[in-house]
């Protein structure tokens, strides 16, 4: 149990500490170059470090990491004598690392600091920059700060970290590649004995989350035992065997028959032809090379046989459960495939609504996590609610609720600048939601310029006829703005606020824009208009400098399709709540897919969904919306869709619309009956599903769900039985087929629950994908929960498709 010290934060921090260093953003390059091995033994030895929750509650603790079991462990240095339990954090749930205040807390914290300071220059430091560093952790990415006794210490944990990161995350993507498998073993033969006993091997294969049926691996482990070796009178296997006993656990019937089928007369063992032909006969792949077959059995074949150049049982287990069998279209994974040269307007783009918030639309926090999340997901559009905050600085929060704030400065320089472009080089949108007064817009723009200055995209609009393309916007930040807030009717921000953020307007209701060939910094008055009950209203350019940072994303009010047509520019974009677009796509779905081949067009939740739930982005593509925002915060059944449809296109949160919706090709196909493709999917069995809830000694019933969204007349859902008491290869082989009219629209989601006796399923896991993108034959769907892979676990199915149009 920690022990929050009562004691102030400059009397208890180390005195050494207080003296003034070099930047630490060069620590890390003018330290002495340790190996990763001299990283590693350093967190593996441990030290004394200092943990904050907040600038007021900090915590003496050592931490070390035991690379044998994957866990950072930390205890305090003074415990109750009735606490004996030591606390972890498992190294597979670490997400980064960061060297500085690069977190909430430490934000907090260093501003509080900043502050003491500079009412007392001569006070020395509270807490140093260069001494800080942060583990990031846990689907909720939850940071634990802490503060080292020196920078030097701080950098090593930092570069420490991302190593085991980097063979953690290289072991869960290629966790039956054998070389991985001898490091995990090697790591496990504590003595150094080469040879491993059943506990030992058990021990092991729980880090890799294999829960097994104790008999019947100890059976598979005297097979594996071909020396019979023993230590200690316990039967043990060495590296090569306890690779084979890793096979075994996972060969099953299903592959076991497609095997024989494929190998020789013996069936012992599969040539390099017979490789060949179960390759272009059931995974459809062409013109297979034998030259193409040999490597993967070199390359997945643990066996002394590969040296003859054949392929064993377990060889062929490896490679059907290996990445390159996945469900997902290879092609699709790791590269964007698409033409990027069209105007934007021609895209979908992955858009998040109230980006900042971890939860609830009342009275979650405001995190710098959230955006950092997003970002690593691959969303390109992200939405800033700017408020005025104190001490003259803007600040992020919901308008109008008691959810937490988070200054913009943060935002920027911790999230915005570090990831904007770390999953996708394509364009990222800052959709601005404007309250502050000119005071603060000027200083949010000063802000801006020195964070992303570098980054913005300032284009010229006065001559542009349609939107750039993503191509040319790579590495370039958009923002996307109103360039007149009105004043007077509407309750403005005051010029003088500095104390506390101003309370929101009505939600989903919007200000009326000025005629945007203006302008002067003279506030101006908008013309009649008929359809306006506010003609009260007066507009205000936003302060020069951030008026003059919006350009080829003007938000304006829309007032009609044929009003849009008449007066909007290319680079004018128009924001709808979920339910007015669909009035709009009821009363005039054709003009609505004409006017997004020209314009961008926002959509976004109901203000009724305080829960932070979501809609269905299906009807808004359908008529070529290309920013759909979504709380990405809520892992809903939208939400597992709306990931399985940018997880094309490489995940560059850009995906390209189907020809239809670019050419304005009327009728649509989505209007007419035409099938235009066969699917069918065979659900075969389950691997490695692990146990829900809070009790251990539970056994699930697992059963499959196939569910697809897109054009409504596609709509379709499918159930498997419960296979009941087997989480660790359920046998299924049910099948299922269905015909789709609008397939370029189409996700598929496969989603695994644990039936219950009494109450709703549990939820295990899921998997989406475009239905485009289904790779056929043989594949492995990996099971997702949370926004997380989950280790191990997969369903495997076999896939057909043919398109009807041929």
């Amino acid at each position: 149990m920690a022990v929050v010290s009562t004691q102030t934060p400059s009397s208890i921090y180390p005195s050494h500490l207080l003296e003034e260093t070099p930047e630490f953003q060069d620590v890390i390059a003018s330290s002495p170059p340790p190996t990763d091995d001299a990283d590693l033994a350093a967190v593996r030895v441990g030290a004394v470090l200092w943990k904050l929750r907040s600038s007021n509650a900090w915590y003496r603790r050592r931490y070390w990491v035991d690379t044998q079991n994957m866990r950072l462990h930390y205890e305090p240095s003074h415990k109750p004598f009735w606490c004996n339990a030591k606390q972890h954090v498992d190294i597979l749930d670490i997400k980064d690392a960061r060297l500085g205040w690069k977190t909430d807390v430490f934000n907090l914290a260093g501003r509080l600091a900043e502050k003491k300071r500079a009412k007392d220059p001569q006070r020395p430091p509270m807490l140093r920059e260069d001494c800080c560093f942060s583990i990031i952790h846990g689907r909720e990415n939850k940071s634990l700060d802490l503060v080292a006794s020196d920078p030097e210490t701080a950098a090593t944990w930092v570069r420490g970290f991302k190593s085991l990161m980097t063979v953690v995350h290289a072991v869960e993507k290629r966790r039956s590649d054998q070389q991985w498998l001898k490091l995990l073993f090697n790591q496990a033969d504590k003595d150094g004995s080469g040879a491993l006993s059943f506990d030992e091997c058990c021990q092991l294969l729980l880090q890799l989350n294999m829960k097994i049926d104790p008999e019947a691996a100890m059976k598979l482990f005297q097979i594996s035992n071909v020396n019979k070796r023993k230590i200690k009178g316990e039967q043990a296997i060495d590296a090569e065997e306890f690779i084979q006993f890793y096979q075994l656990l996972l060969v099953r019937p299903e592959i076991e028959t497609l095997f024989r089928k494929y190998s020789e007369d013996d069936g012992a063992s599969m040539s390099p032809n017979g490789l060949r032909q179960f390759l272009e006969k059931e995974q459809s792949m062409k013109d297979v090379k034998a030259e193409f077959a040999v490597g993967l059995i070199r390359r997945f074949d643990p066996s002394p046989s590969k040296e003859m150049g054949r392929m064993t049982l377990a060889g062929f287990t490896a490679l059907m459960t290996s990445p390159m069998f996945e469900i997902l279209d290879e092609s699709q994974r790791d590269q964007v495939v698409q033409n990027m040269t069209h105007p934007l307007s021609h895209y979908f783009m992955a858009s998040s609504h109230n980006t900042y918030l971890t939860g609830n639309q009342l009275t979650s926090e405001s995190s710098i996590e959230a955006y950092i999340s997003v970002l690593k997901n691959g969303c390109r559009c992200i939405e800033l609610d700017l408020w005025d905050g104190p001490d003259g600085e803007p600040v992020i929060y919901h308008g109008n609720t008691l959810t937490g704030t988070v200054p913009v400065k943060d935002v920027l320089n911790d999230a915005i600048k570090p990831f904007a472009f770390k999953t996708s080089t394509y364009p990222l949108f800052l959709s601005f939601e404007n309250h502050l007064c000119l005071e603060q817009q000027a200083v949010l723009a000063t802000q801006i310029k020195d964070a992303i200055g570098d980054l913005l995209c300032l284009m010229d609009v006065a001559d542009m006829k349609e939107l750039p393309s993503p191509e040319q916007l790579r590495n370039k930040i958009i923002i996307k703005a109103k360039k007149y807030m009105s004043v007077g009717s509407h309750n403005a921000p005051s010029p003088t606020s500095n104390s506390s953020p101003a309370p929101s307007p009505t939600p989903g209701k919007e200000e009326q824009p000025a005629e945007n060939n203006q302008s002067s910094s003279q506030p101006v008055v908008p013309l009649p208009d008929a359809n306006s009950s506010q003609q009260e209203k007066t507009l205000q350019p936003i302060a020069k400098d951030l008026f003059d940072m919006v350009n080829i994303c003007e938000a304006v009010k829309f007032h009609g399709f044929a009003n849009s047509l008449k007066k909007d520019k290319c680079y004018h974009i128009s924001s709808f709540s979920e339910g007015k677009a669909l009035d709009w796509i009821t009363e005039s779905s054709e003009d609505f897919v004409r006017h997004t081949t020209r314009q961008l067009v926002r959509i976004y939740p109901a203000a009724t969904r305080t829960t932070s739930s979501n809609f269905s982005p299906f009807p808004h593509w359908a008529v070529g919306s290309q920013v759909v925002a979504l709380n990405y915060q809520t892992n809903s059944k939208e939400m597992r869709m709306y990931r399985g449809f940018f997880r094309q296109n490489g995940n560059c949160g850009y995906v390209l619309k189907p020809q239809y919706l670019i050419n304005n090709t009327f009728p649509l196909p989505l209007q007419h009956d035409k099938l235009q493709k066969y699917l069918k999917v065979r659900i075969i069995s389950g691997q490695c599903l692990p146990k829900v809830g809070e009790n251990e000694n539970s056994i699930v019933d697992p059963y499959v769900t196939i569910k697809i969204l897109g054009h409504s007349a596609d709509t379709f859902s499918f159930r498997t039985r419960v296979v009941a008491n087997n989480g660790f290869n359920p046998y299924w082989d049910e099948a299922v087929e269905v015909f789709l009219r609008a397939p370029e629209l189409a996700v598929i989601c496969f989603t695994v629950k644990d039936s219950q006796t009494i109450g709703a399923s549990r939820f295990i896991g899921s998997y989406s994908l475009p239905v485009n993108h289904i790779s056929p034959g043989y594949r492995h769907v990996p099971l997702v929960r949370n926004g997380e892979p989950l280790s191990s676990a997969t369903i495997c199915i076999q896939v057909e498709m043919k398109d009807l149009n041929d």
